[in-house]
């Protein structure tokens, strides 16, 4: 039924916790496929260790950006109709695989199901744990689709409804588009991903139930900024934005793609990095008022941009 990928690289101190909550699931018919990316911690010993003859473990040379290519690996292997992904520092709670077949069975014509998740941000300390935005604001709904305008507009405004761990695709969409993008960028894979799943796969199927949770002090987090970069959904949204005949979801595809730009050129700057200007890098047709005067920011010297950022009130323009 779920094929479970789990990219590892120099994850040990969390592999155990990882791989026993996929050992945990109350529906049982799985294999889990761990990819080793070249660990040198000792992950690939730990992996090795399970005797489960569910448990395959492929090993690559060295490590790819994201564990896009480890992923892509993965998804080569898999047997079973739906993939699922969890990486090696955070966890499912048992019942996640059991929704995601509830969610098959409310509508087995999905190519797409997604449950949620909350965000631990102080490993071993409780009353940290947080649901996710889009869980926030739309777990009264219950169970419900998520379109491609759905998944932009929420984006767009800071709540995206999947994220890696919590989404499980059938097989055979993910090769159609083929799978994470290995070689292409070295972050923003798993939103380009998504992108390209939604635009050619939907409607999803999404549950409330937080069923997974994201370990965001972990070792090794592939979210640490290397520097200010657009990632591969800039050429991605312009590629599925020159196919559509949607007005709507044209503008909804480049408001999405302004807010990741100016969102990546935020996070860079709190980080105390210099980022280039997002002059010419951001579709000002598209561009809604906060996105104008961060842009403005964005071509003042980066200590001059960083103080007015810290002086104006975030929210104040959305």
């Amino acid at each position: 039924m779920f094929s479970v990928i789990i990219p590892i690289y120099n994850k040990a101190p969390h592999l155990d916790r990882t791989i026993t909550s996929v050992l945990n699931q109350k529906f049982e018919e799985w294999e889990l496929i761990l990819v080793d990316d070249g660990s040198t911690d000792g992950s690939y010993e730990k992996a090795k260790s399970y005797s489960d003859s569910r448990i395959q473990l492929f090993t690559r040379n060295e490590p790819g950006p994201g564990g896009y290519a480890a992923r892509n690996l993965g998804i080569k292997k898999a047997k079973y109709e739906w993939v699922a992904f969890l990486d090696a520092d955070d966890e499912w709670m048992d019942n996640h695989l059991s929704t995601f077949l509830e969610l098959i069975e409310i509508q087995p014509e999905t190519n797409i199901v997604s449950t949620s998740w909350t965000d631990n941000f102080e490993e071993n300390k409780e009353g940290r744990f947080f649901p996710n935005t889009y869980n926030l604001k739309h777990k009264t709904k219950g169970i419900h689709e998520i379109t491609l305008p759905v998944f932009l507009q929420n984006s767009i405004n800071g709540a995206p409804p999947f994220w890696t761990g919590a989404v499980g695709f059938r097989a055979d969409l993910l090769r159609e588009i083929e799978g994470f993008p290995e070689g292409r960028c070295k972050r923003g894979g798993d939103v380009d991903t998504w992108l390209r799943a939604i635009y050619y796969g939907e409607p999803a199927i999404w549950s409330p139930k937080l069923t997974v949770v994201y370990h965001r002090d972990s070792v090794n987090m592939v979210t640490k900024l290397q520097g200010f970069e657009l990632g591969c959904e800039f050429t991605t949204v312009k590629k599925l934005a020159e196919m559509s005949n949607d007005k709507e979801v044209i503008k909804l595809l480049f408001q999405f793609l302004n807010a990741r730009v100016v969102s990546r050129w935020l996070q860079t700057l709190r980080v105390g990095q210099n980022p280039e200007s997002l002059w010419g890098k951001v579709k000002w047709k598209y561009l809604t008022k906060k996105g104008a005067i961060i842009t403005f920011f964005s071509i003042l010297p980066s200590s001059m941009a960083r103080q007015l950022y810290r002086l104006t009130n975030k929210g104040k323009y959305d």
